[in-house]
């Protein structure tokens, strides 16, 4: 059975400020998406529209989304809503009234409430395909300690069970590159329904240590780590967010590169979904973002598919019809008690790459 394939969604016409507007683009946005091949959206609420007072849910927001979602089901799109965020594209969207309060440990129940809230909203409806609680939550705990992130992601993940859906939280690599994250890896693939994995080859720091000619094999080895998780046994990893830029590359095509990472990708049959980041450009309209920001997507801001979009279009096309065949198993690298699968550890996992995929990896365990 093949993975889903889809895309984390930026309205074309006002990104995500689209919340506080009245246009009805969602639809279009959703049939150039669906056109591509797509069977799936991830959609960000953004914190400050949707909760503008710890004690109060916008109903209008809530209804915008329910909105989204009726768009969705017309053409034929799942939808994952992610809920509380705070990090998005670079910026930093915490509500104002978290000025003087930390949102992991003194804004706990208003969080809560918002997550519950959504879940409520959209329970039942026939394009909801599940619910994650937060996009990259753990780039703003740097101030916590081990572990110290995972009583608040619990109590999230709880709140948005209420929907009777599959629930996540988005973290970024972080958590599966190292043995300190407030969130761990462990408890990730022991809490989630779908296990998460964020797999830039620049944020990863894959492409300034392997290169373009090896980089494009960072969703294999984070996928391998998350499989190999205790926890993670029997449940799907969804390769959450990935992506390239051009900016990135010098001897290698942004093109190119994009169909190797979906290859090695869909070669991993515990990789239930993968999902590109984005749908769309962000507008030069709007000022601020970081330049790699504008030219992520598959269609630009005018709405024409790119030949990036193009190219990923097919090879979902054909990995939808053929799914890759994963090659015979290598010996597996066996990651000892007490080492982190890190950017050392993944360089001589990049050593060995194979064919088709990469080395298995197990725990010592």
């Amino acid at each position: 059975m093949s993975a889903r394939f889809g895309v984390n969604y930026l309205p074309r016409e006002n990104w995500w400020y689209a919340w506080a507007e009245d246009d009805d683009t969602f639809a279009e946005d959703f049939q150039q998406i669906a056109a591509l091949g797509f069977d799936h959206v991830r959609v960000q609420c953004l914190w400050p529209l949707f909760q503008p007072s710890p004690s109060w849910v916008s109903p209008r927001a809530l209804r915008r989304l329910e909105g989204l979602l009726d768009r969705a089901a017309e053409n034929g799109l799942d939808v994952c809503v992610t809920v509380l965020d705070g990090w998005l594209s670079g910026f930093d969207f915490r509500p104002c009234w978290l000025k003087d309060a930390d949102p992991f440990t003194g804004a706990v129940d208003a969080a809560e409430l918002l997550v519950r809230a959504v879940a409520d909203a959209v329970a039942g409806h026939q394009a909801l395909w599940c619910i994650d609680v937060a996009n990259e939550p753990n780039v703003l705990m740097k101030h916590l300690k081990a572990g110290e992130g995972e009583p608040w992601a619990a109590r999230m993940l709880n709140a948005a069970r209420t929907a009777g859906v599959p629930v996540t939280v988005g973290v970024d690599h972080v958590p599966w590159m190292s043995d300190d994250a407030p969130i761990s890896r462990a408890f990730l693939a022991e809490a989630c329904d779908l296990v998460p994995v964020h797999a830039w080859p620049y944020f990863t720091g894959a492409l300034a240590r392997v290169g373009e000619e090896r980089a494009w094999a960072i969703p294999d080895y984070l996928a391998q780590v998350a499989r190999a998780t205790p926890g993670a046994a029997g449940k799907p990893v969804w390769i959450q967010e990935v992506g390239v830029s051009e900016l990135w590359l010098k001897d290698v095509a942004v093109a190119d590169f994009a169909e190797r990472m979906l290859r090695r990708a869909a070669a991993i049959p515990e990789v239930g979904a993968v999902t590109w980041w984005a749908s769309h450009d962000i507008s030069r309209r709007f000022t601020g973002f970081d330049e790699l920001e504008y030219g992520l997507g598959l269609i630009d801001a005018e709405g024409r598919t790119k030949p990036i979009g193009a190219r990923v279009a097919e090879v979902v096309a054909e990995l939808r019809d053929r799914p890759c065949e994963q090659a015979p198993a290598e010996p597996a690298m066996v990651l000892p008690a007490g080492r982190a699968p890190d950017l050392d550890f993944a360089e001589e996992w990049f050593a060995r790459l194979g064919a088709t995929t990469g080395p298995a990896i197990r725990s010592a365990s």
